[in-house]
Order: C-alpha cells, then sequence, then structure tokens
C-alpha cells in the first residue's frame, strides 16, 4: 500500500474527490505546508514502518482496527523507545483523523489501545536521553578552538577561513539566543534587526510557532567580550561581501545585507557560498567543532540546553528565560534545566553544620 495515501502530508483526490484537480492540489500544498519538514519527515518513516508491519502480517493499515494497532505497539516495544512509541502512535492516529475517519473508527481512541499504551509505558518508559548542555566554559574551549584565517600562499598573506569565521558566528548566534538548529538554517539577514543593546532575531515557523505569526529571539551584544555574538556575526557578514563569492556561472560577490539571503550557508572548496545549511548540516558542525577542541557527545541541541542551564544557574528567572528560549510553559524548560545546579542547590547543603 502507498504510504502517501496514509499520510498527514497528503491530501489524496479521494479525499478530495469534489473538488477541481487543480483546487484539490492547491489543498494538499497547504496541508504540507503547515507542517514542518522534520515532522513530514517522521510521519513518513512512521507510517512506512507501521504499513509494512502490517502487509506482512496480512492486516489492513487503513482504517486499522484497535487490536491491529495494539499488536503494533506489543510488537515494536523491544525495538523502539517509548517516547518513538508515542510519535507512532500519534502519527497513525493522525493518519486516521486526515482520512476522514470518525473518532470512533480511530484504533488510537478504542480502549484497548489506551490500556496497552498505559502498560508498555508502566513496562518499559525510560528516562529520555537528552543532548548535554554547552556550558559557557565549553562554548568557549570550542569557539576558541575555531581557526578565522588561514594562509593565503604565494606571500599573498592572510585571508579569513571562511567556514570558521561562519563556524564561530553559528555557534555563538545559537547559543546566545537558543535557538534550534532548523531555526538557525532558516534565519536571513532580513531577520536580523539592529536594534539598540544588539540585535532582534525574527523568526517563523519554528516549533512553538503554531499559528505561524513569526517569534522573536533577543541577541544581546557583549561589548568587550571575545565571545560577542554580535561581533561574532558581523564579522561574518563582512566576509561574506568581501571574500564570498555566490555559486552562480557569473560569480558574483555577494553582500551580506540582501536581505532575503541565509546568514548560514554552505561553502564549497573554492570558497563560493551556496544555499542554507541544512539543520543536519549544522548539527555536524557543532558536534565536529566541539570534538576538535576535545569536547565530546554535543549536539546542535547543547547550544539550546547550555543557554538555559547556564541562565537558570546564573539565577535568571524563568519569565526572562521563557522570553528567549520561547518555550510555551515551564514544565518544558524544567526538562531543559536537567540535573543542573542539582548539588550546588541541594536544600540539604549546609543544615547540618555546626
Amino acid at each position: 500500500m502507498d504510504t502517501h495515501t496514509l499520510s498527514p502530508a497528503y491530501t489524496t483526490h479521494t479525499h478530495l474527490e469534489a473538488l477541481p484537480t487543480g483546487l484539490a492540489d492547491q489543498v494538499a500544498d497547504m496541508v504540507r505546508a503547515g507542517k514542518r519538514p522534520n515532522t513530514l519527515r517522521a510521519y513518513r518513516s512512521d507510517l512506512a514502518a507501521f504499513t509494512a508491519w502490517c502487509e506482512s502480517h496480512n492486516l489492513a493499515p487503513l482504517p486499522a482496527s484497535p487490536t491491529t494497532l495494539a499488536g503494533y505497539l506489543t510488537d515494536q516495544a523491544s525495538r523502539l523507545r517509548y517516547s518513538s512509541l508515542k510519535r507512532h502512535l500519534a502519527t497513525i492516529s493522525k493518519a486516521h483523523q486526515v482520512a476522514g475517519y470518525s473518532h470512533e473508527r480511530n484504533p488510537a481512541s478504542s480502549e484497548l489501545v489506551k490500556a496497552v499504551t498505559a502498560g508498555l509505558r508502566a513496562e518499559y518508559a525510560q528516562t529520555a536521553k537528552q543532548a548535554p548542555g554547552m556550558s559557557p566554559d565549553l562554548l568557549r574551549m570550542v569557539v576558541t578552538a575555531i581557526p578565522t584565517t588561514r594562509p593565503a600562499g604565494y606571500g599573498a598573506g592572510e585571508r579569513p577561513d571562511l567556514a570558521g569565521v561562519r563556524d564561530r558566528a553559528l555557534l555563538l548566534v545559537g547559543w546566545s539566543a537558543a535557538l534550534r538548529r532548523s531555526e538557525l538554517s532558516a534565519l536571513t539577514w532580513g531577520g536580523v534587526e539592529v536594534v539598540p543593546g544588539g540585535a532582534k532575531l525574527h523568526l517563523f515557523g519554528t516549533k512553538t510557532d503554531k499559528g505561524y505569526e513569526g517569534q522573536h529571539a533577543p541577541l544581546a551584544a557583549e561589548p568587550g567580550n571575545d565571545l560577542c555574538p554580535i561581533t561574532a556575526l558581523n564579522a561574518w557578514r563582512e566576509v561574506c561581501a568581501k571574500w564570498g563569492w555566490s555559486n552562480t556561472p557569473q560569480g558574483d560577490q555577494v553582500s551580506g545585507d540582501d536581505p532575503a539571503r541565509p546568514v548560514f550557508r554552505t561553502i564549497n572548496k573554492h570558497g563560493h557560498l551556496g544555499t542554507h545549511l541544512s539543520g543536519h548540516a549544522i548539527g555536524a558542525i557543532v558536534t565536529q567543532r566541539s570534538a576538535a577542541a576535545g569536547v565530546e557527545g554535543m549536539t546542535a541541541h547543547s547550544l539550546r540546553r547550555g543557554l538555559i542551564q547556564a541562565a537558570y544557574l546564573a539565577g535568571c528567572d524563568d519569565s526572562a528565560i521563557l522570553q528567549t528560549s520561547r518555550h510555551r510553559t515551564t514544565t518544558m524548560l524544567r526538562t531543559y534545566q536537567g540535573d543542573a545546579g542539582l548539588m550546588t542547590r541541594a536544600v540539604s547543603r549546609g543544615l547540618t553544620a555546626q
């Protein structure tokens, strides 16, 4: 069975048969546009796995019976973490909703599946594995190790290391504004508004911006600090304008002031700037630059988590942290804080001292 017919990313003509073909295509486009790329990929992967499992057991995936879904979740419990099982369940449920099946015909709503889910939670639930946070000290280690110049050769003197200048700005901006890798990927020069004290970053279609109204993240200047994100971002902008060339056949020089251009772009071996860095590429940059400085285990998420933990340890109140992190609830904020300050803030400390 074609998994596209299951996916919320695709509204098929079967379900839009009353509409003209052109309008049906537009409706399908709007459904796709309403989902983030990572969400669409997860939907497709989850539905492909469920469909393959159903076909191997000669069962119908859509509509699936409560028994089928309960069997699938139980069978997959030995292979997937509980968090992944919950995502599969949500995806399969959404597929039934988009396909037009009523609440009563959605197997995820059945008492059997709810009971099985509760059992799986009790039997297999594990503590979620979180990326380690990059502390200010680790951030300094990583950023300081990134070269920003390289020999030009033939006695021509040094020239900027494009990737080094870019990656230095990427880490400092990502950490200081608690940005997700998707937000770093989508950031354009037009979304960087210079304001007194730093810059206001305009973000659209972020994870918590469900209404696509846009969000703002502060990027504070740190005058005199060698880890100032504004200084690093300006250095990258200047390097783009002076040394970076586009990947067009004409090789025109790039203006960093073009508002439509992504801030963080690919660089080929000839020093030509390409399209925006993908979220995957940004994650690889953070991991590789960190490892080069002797800091292992870092991911793109470590930037966001590290800033939130550092702010918490510094005594910043929740409202200030939420304004930067753009979390919707303090409950989610607590998961980012994790064990930061667990021992230093232990309430028993000093109570038995004589």
